[in-house]
């Protein structure tokens, strides 16, 4: 059950609550005007939070990076469709010399190395 402290209580006798929170391990709601204005957790708890928030975390970002995965590969299957489709003459004509060609990842498994490395 949830504990409800006024806040002048918690304020006069802080340290007794405080040891009462250690003891049961359960968070207090402190209200002000019969509202509630901040809870107190132990410490504990307060890690465990964290821990399943970071777990969270990296679920949803595996998801969205499979996601991003997925979507990348019909883009790259898109860009080898049209690639093959029409003929670039570029592969005939020479490069002045003061042009530079751009190194682009030409694989699927190149392209998640440079994501993963930037």
């Amino acid at each position: 059950m949830i504990q409800i402290v006024n806040i002048s209580d918690a304020r006069n006798n802080f340290a007794k609550l405080i040891q009462k929170i250690k003891e049961t391990k359960k968070p207090v709601v402190i209200v002000q005007d019969s509202i509630p204005s901040a809870v107190i957790y132990p410490y504990e708890e307060a890690l465990k939070n964290d821990e399943e928030k970071a777990q969270l975390f990296q679920l949803k970002f595996k998801q969205v990076f499979a996601e991003g995965e997925k979507a990348f590969k019909k883009y790259l299957n898109k860009q080898s469709f049209s690639a093959n489709k029409q003929s670039f003459s570029a592969n005939k004509q020479s490069f002045s010399a003061n042009k530079k060609a751009i190194k682009t990842p030409r694989t699927e498994q190149d392209a998640y190395s440079v994501i993963k490395n930037a």
